[in-house]
Parts: structure tokens; sequence; C-alpha cells
């Protein structure tokens, strides 16, 4: 997919309530995960991993959730919610050892793709087929209200069940899958409050996950979270896009999350180009100092003693 240059500002945002520090650490959060996606499409190109399921146009959903969650909180994300990881800060030698299947990844080379989790940043990681992972969410959220500690806990399709959708399932659009009209329909049938929220607009993302949070730490109950988006790259990298009718593209690319909040920042004298290139700069220094750690460790040797060890979690 040839990128699609946007130079006007499509997206209105409400910056009521964020300062403008805030709102430049918001920026960075939004940027990083797209400059590793850049970062990882050429090493998919370079034969230097084996795949990758993009998160492209998509950054204000996993980053607005994850910057809206407390630390200590879980959350339960995805394959396209590289954003969610480097929002609660992994180190991206560990990213890199994970794509590339070297020890240091977090499935210590068992695993090429996004199915980990860490317990030491909350999180826990997903499996391909995507239902198991809401009673998981489920029995989280039931613990917390058991320790009484107010709590939420969120997952991706938990008190806050996302829906982050994109409108494709492989090459299938959803409105030929299901016969509602949007995914909140669902929540009437199980006695659960529902919202749809614009998720391009980080700002309105995060101010609408933070209302929710509020709610369920005065009175714990589930959310329905529908989070709408596009996804602008194929099912995996190697499936492609041909199938997209004309010009679907295009007036996605218009909504880009990373460029209009950029533009916006720019409009309101918070960014300028000078900080834009500094901040583009360290990042790609961080990502490539990340590869370089990573692509550096040996190839694993597997041995019988080394595939039991991981069996049992340290208790």
């Amino acid at each position: 997919m040839e990128e699609i240059k946007i130079n006007t500002r499509t997206i209105q945002f409400n910056r009521e309530g964020f300062d403008d520090g805030e709102l430049l650490e918001i920026y960075k959060r939004l940027l990083k995960p797209r400059m590793i996606e850049e970062k990882m499409l050429i090493l998919l190109r370079q034969g230097k991993i084996t795949k990758w399921f993009s998160g492209w146009g998509q950054e204000g959903i996993s980053v607005g959730c994850a910057y809206a969650m407390n630390e200590n909180e879980y959350i339960l994300p995805m394959h396209r919610n590289l954003g969610v990881f480097t929002t609660r800060n992994i180190e991206l030698k560990n990213l890199f050892a994970q794509f590339q299947g070297k020890s240091a990844g977090f499935t210590k080379g068992r695993d090429r793709s996004f199915h980990f989790g860490t317990q030491h940043h909350k999180l826990v990681g997903m499996i391909s087929h995507l239902g198991p992972q809401l009673g998981i969410a489920d029995g989280i959220a039931l613990g917390n209200i058991l320790k009484g500690n107010g709590q939420s806990t969120m997952v991706f399709t938990g008190d806050i069940f996302c829906i982050e959708n994109n409108c494709w399932g492989l090459s299938t659009p959803s409105v030929e899958q299901f016969r509602c009209k949007q995914f909140i329909d669902k929540g009437i049938g199980y006695g659960m409050t529902a919202i749809q929220v614009d998720g391009n607009n980080i700002l309105e993302v995060i101010r609408t996950v933070r209302s929710i949070n509020e709610e369920i730490r005065k009175e714990p109950k589930p959310y329905l979270l529908e989070l709408m988006t596009f996804r602008m790259r194929g099912h995996e990298e190697s499936s492609g896009t041909k199938y997209y009718p004309e010009g679907l593209q295009e007036e996605w690319a218009s909504k880009d999350p990373v460029v209009n909040f950029e533009l916006f920042l720019k409009e309101i004298g918070v960014l300028n180009e000078e900080q834009e290139q500094k901040i583009k700069e360290e990042f790609k220094a961080e990502i490539q100092n990340g590869f370089d750690q990573a692509n550096a460790e040996p190839e694993i040797i597997a041995s019988e003693n080394q595939e039991i060890e991981n069996v049992y979690a340290p208790h």
C-alpha cells in the first residue's frame, strides 16, 4: 500500500481538560507505534521478521484507551494494538526479539507474533480465536470487586469491552457479516451500557474511557465501547487490500489519527516543525537501538530442559 499524503485536518478535537504538556505527551504516545510499525514493515520486506498484523490508522484507539487506564489495571489487547504495549512502555529490545523468535522475546522464541503478555506491565496476551479473552477479563474484574480495590479492566474484542470496529474481517466488510447496524446494539441484549465513539479522535477516546472508569470505580458494571476506525492495510501483510472498493482507503486516510492530531497541535501552537523533527529523530534512534540489540542475539538452540522450564509461572 502506497502512503497517502494528507495536508488538511478532518477531525475536530476538543482540548478542554488537556494542557499543552499533556497534549504533547499524547502526541508522542501516538507517534511511537506508527514509527515502530514503519520499521516493522521494512523488516518484513527484508525477511528479518516473518509476519506483521498492522494497526496503521488505528493508533488512536490503542493509545487512547491505554493512556486513560491506570498503570496497575489490566488490559487484554489484540494483534493490532501495538499502541497498548508502547503506552505501557515495554522495552523495544524485547518487542523486536519477540518478532525475531529470539530468547529475549516475551515468549522466549516460541512465537513470532502478538501472542504474548507481560505481568510486569499488566497486559494479558491474546490468542488467535479472540472470544476467550472476554471470559478472562470477567475473572479479573470479579477479582477486583472481591478485593474491593476500585480497579477497572479493559479487554479488546473486563469491565470495558472494547470493540475496535475497523469495518472489515479478513476480506469481508462488517455490513455483510452482521445484521445489526452498529455493534453497540449488541449491548442491549446483555443489559450493558453501550457507547460509540470516533476511534481516530484520541482526545475523545481518552475522555470517554476516563469517564467510564470513573463510573466503574463508583459502581462496578460492564460497558460496551465501540470505537470506529478502519483497517488501512490487509488482514495480514501478505493478504493485500485489492478487495477494498476504490476510494475507501483514501477516504479513511484523510481521518488518519496521527496526522490529524499532529496538524491540530501545530494549529494551536503546541507543536512546531523543530519539535516534531526532534521527537521523530529520538524515536528513530530508540527504535533502531532496540532492533540492533535484538538482532545481535544468537539464534535459539532448543533443548528439552529449556522447553519445559516455563511450563509453570513463578509462584
